[in-house]
Parts: C-alpha cells; sequence; structure tokens
C-alpha cells in the first residue's frame, strides 16, 4: 500500500529519462551558488544583523526558472503544473497535517507552550509557504533533484545524494545564525523529510503538494514560543 502511495507518475519518470550530463552540471552549479550565497546572508546577518533570506530566496527561483527557458524545457520540469493539483493539494496538506501534530503541535501542548500572537502567524504563512517552502522546493525537488539525473542514473542513489545535499544547504546559514552542528541523526532525518517532499513531486509530477507539505512543517514548527 506505501509502495503504491508513493509510486512514480510515468511523466515524471520520462523527463528524468532525457536529462544529460550539461543539465547536471547546471544542477551543481546552481547548488554551490546556493551555498555561497546563503553562507554569505548568514555572515551579513550576524556581523550586521541584516537579513537578506526574502530577495536570495526569490531570486534563485527567477534563476532556475531562467535555466528552464534557457535549455528550451517547459516549467512542468520543475513542477510548475496544473494537473493533478487538486490531488497534489490534498495529499501534501493530509501528510502536511500529520507530520506537524506528531512532530511540533502535540510537543509543544503537552509542554506547555503558547501559540505566538495572531499577526505573527499570519506573517508566517507568506514567510514559510512561500519564501522558504516554495524557494526550496524549486530548487531541491522541482530543479537540482531532477538534473541530477544527468550524472546518476540509479533512482535512489540520486535521491540520496540530493537528500544530503538538501541538508548540507542549511548549513552554511545556520551554523553561524543558530549554532548548527553537522549531526548524523538530524542529516538521516533531513533526507527522510527529502524523501517524503520528493515522493509528493514525483508522484503526481506536481510541485504544489511538496510545498504545502514543506510549509506546514516550518510553520507548525514556530507556531508556539
Amino acid at each position: 500500500m506505501i509502495k503504491n502511495f508513493f509510486s512514480t507518475n510515468d511523466t515524471y519518470k520520462e523527463m528524468i529519462s532525457h536529462y544529460t550530463k550539461v543539465d547536471g552540471i547546471l544542477a551543481i552549479t546552481i547548488y554551490v551558488f546556493s551555498m555561497i550565497i546563503f553562507c554569505f546572508t548568514g555572515v551579513l546577518f550576524i556581523r550586521n544583523k541584516i537579513y537578506l533570506g526574502t530577495p536570495i530566496s526569490l531570486l534563485l527561483i527567477v534563476v532556475c526558472m531562467i535555466l528552464v527557458l534557457v535549455r528550451k524545457q517547459k516549467l512542468a520540469s520543475i513542477g510548475f503544473t496544473l494537473k493533478y493539483i487538486g490531488k497534489a493539494l490534498v495529499t501534501g496538506t493530509v501528510l502536511g497535517i500529520l507530520f506537524s501534530f506528531f512532530m511540533h503541535i502535540l510537543p509543544n501542548i503537552l509542554e506547555g507552550s503558547k501559540i505566538i500572537p495572531l499577526n505573527k502567524a499570519i506573517y508566517n504563512i507568506f514567510y514559510y509557504f512561500i519564501i522558504i517552502s516554495l524557494s526550496e522546493e524549486v530548487i531541491f525537488r522541482g530543479y537540482i533533484q531532477t538534473r541530477l539525473y544527468g550524472f546518476i542514473k540509479n533512482d535512489n542513489l540520486a535521491v540520496l545524494v540530493a537528500g544530503i545535499m538538501f541538508y548540507a544547504m542549511h548549513l552554511p546559514f545556520q551554523m553561524p545564525v543558530n549554532g548548527m552542528q553537522i549531526n548524523l541523526f538530524n542529516m538521516a532525518f533531513m533526507v527522510f523529510l527529502h524523501f517524503v517532499m520528493n515522493s509528493l513531486y514525483r508522484k503526481y509530477n506536481n510541485l504544489t503538494g511538496a510545498i504545502v507539505f514543506h510549509g506546514l512543517l516550518n510553520w507548525c514548527s514556530n507556531l508556539f514560543r
């Protein structure tokens, strides 16, 4: 049943089979560029308390879209499509609520934590769903993960590599700002989340489910104080 639930859309399979080493190189280039720019934003925030996460995230979305168009590929190749959007939305929402409840909501309720002010919770919907979730899903699940198949033909290995890259991407900013350290448990958990979000994308070849799932996790993790 689980295998069927996380089955891969035939269009997705067909799409990734055509990517070449050029696409793989572009994916790695985007990744390296992202790591450098996130490191810069982290240092800038520490030294001058200037946060550029929002414009940087939007810039990276635009860069990925430009590369898609330059390669004469469709925006559907990074998950921007209306096909199966309803099913993707429902699946991502249900899974997001379940994961968020057990990971964030229930533990905070048991600890007696208080919900953040309503105005901040509303703003966080925009921040975590658009700025964080949308940008990371486009960059990693939509662009990097799919184009890695130009280099790595083994499906499981490609997902694992992208998952580790997803974890490592958080380090340049989070290490100086929040003191985040390299941790094998955290890495395994992030790779697992990558697998879930990537499965939501490839099930319908639509990024909506992954965006909603990702957004709910981030939003609920910051819903209490």
